[in-house]
């Protein structure tokens, strides 16, 4: 159970490390890879072909999960990861390969998105059947997105690491990952379904009315994910990024906390309570940097409900398609979120807030109807 939670650490730090990365090196990418003239707005909205893709790999590797083992999805997603984030660092600039070097660029976007859709659609799901304690393993394993977004911080902060190398680097943490999860048998769950000889067509996954349900509770949750991973170390800027560290360092215990005690009437209060903090503490945030920690809290801590409450909703059979089905779906239609700030003409603490208290609204109605 400890090394399943591990490798799927490993796994989702490496989604929030190459993230956090393009965010932040935005400005950097665009003038590096994209035409003359194109801004980091350019480059998050690129990022966008991550988050759509997300859906197809989501489904392939899901059904190889469900088919072949979840071992078996998450270390062919682990390996392509490890190869697309290197690749990234292999991308010759704008200045030698002209406007191929974006499209390589978008290329690269899309095979990340592809494995990393597998890797949510196995990963929850390996963990959940081997833990004892589902919803702390759960909730343990999506922090470590926060470490990964945490890690690509830190380093950005230390001065003249080569940008590349910080790549090099997530394909080597890639790598660790592979090491662990290749020491790991297949999950009791899935051996019991294949000796049982059960098994769902892909039809049964898209039928289930249930994900509808999580799809409108996704369109909020993503919300929530993106204030703060996206759009809260741009409005910082490079002088506040050490408190987007310590924001996320004081986040993490909220999510093994949450993971454990919610329940439905607890998610909706918390959408009510970004509602109505959302306004005051982006204002505040480009004048004290500090409220970053608050905004971390209040965004990130009903995530680590997310593992336990999605897996628990599927049958084992048929239980990472569904799974990553949904997952990257949801993913996906987040894009509503970055879309809208990006392309708002209002400053950017003001255009996050207010988009952050639409999907407070989301998450408190959507938890209702779960």
């Amino acid at each position: 159970m400890i090394k399943a939670s591990v490798a799927q650490f490993f796994g989702y730090l490496l989604d929030a490390y190459d993230f956090t990365l393009v965010t932040i090196l935005s400005p950097f990418l665009a003038k590096l890879f994209f035409l003359p003239g194109m801004t980091f707005i350019n480059v998050i909205l690129t990022y966008g072909f991550t988050v759509v893709f997300r859906p197809l790999g989501g489904v392939i590797l899901g059904r190889i999960g469900d088919k072949l083992g979840r071992r078996t999805g998450l270390i062919l997603s682990m390996v392509f990861i490890s190869f697309f984030i290197v690749g990234t660092a292999l991308i010759p600039p704008y200045r030698i390969l002209g406007i191929f070097s974006m499209v390589f660029f978008i290329l690269i976007r899309i095979g990340i998105g592809i494995f990393t859709g597998g890797e949510y659609a196995n990963g929850y799901v390996f963990v959940e059947e081997w833990s004892n304690n589902r919803r702390i393993s759960g909730a343990f394993v999506q922090s470590g997105f926060g470490f990964g977004s945490l890690l690509a911080t830190l380093l950005l902060v230390v001065h003249g690491l080569c940008w590349k190398y910080l790549f090099f680097i997530g394909g080597s943490l890639a790598l660790i990952a592979l090491w662990i999860r290749l020491g790991i048998g297949e999950t009791p769950v899935f051996r019991k379904i294949k000796e049982e000889e059960k098994s769902a067509n892909l039809l049964t996954a898209f039928k289930q009315k249930v994900i509808l349900r999580l799809l409108f509770w996704f369109l909020g949750m993503m919300g929530l994910a993106l204030s703060f991973f996206q759009f809260v170390p741009l409005i910082l800027g490079s002088e506040g990024r050490i408190y987007y560290a310590l924001a996320m360092i004081i986040t993490l215990p909220f999510l093994l906390i949450f993971g454990k005690i919610y329940n439905k009437r607890i998610l909706a209060f918390w959408g009510v309570l970004i509602v109505v903090t959302a306004l005051p503490t982006f204002y505040y945030l480009p004048k004290l940097y500090l409220m970053a920690i608050i905004i971390g809290i209040i965004t990130q801590a009903p995530w680590g409900a997310m593992p336990s409450l999605v897996t628990s909703f599927f049958k084992p059979c048929i239980r990472s398609t569904s799974v990553g089905l949904t997952v990257s779906l949801g993913m996906a239609l987040g894009i509503w979120y970055t879309l809208a700030v990006s392309l708002s003409h209002e400053p950017l603490w003001l255009s996050s807030s207010v988009f952050l208290s639409i999907s407070g609204i989301l998450v408190a109605v959507s938890s209702l109807m779960l």
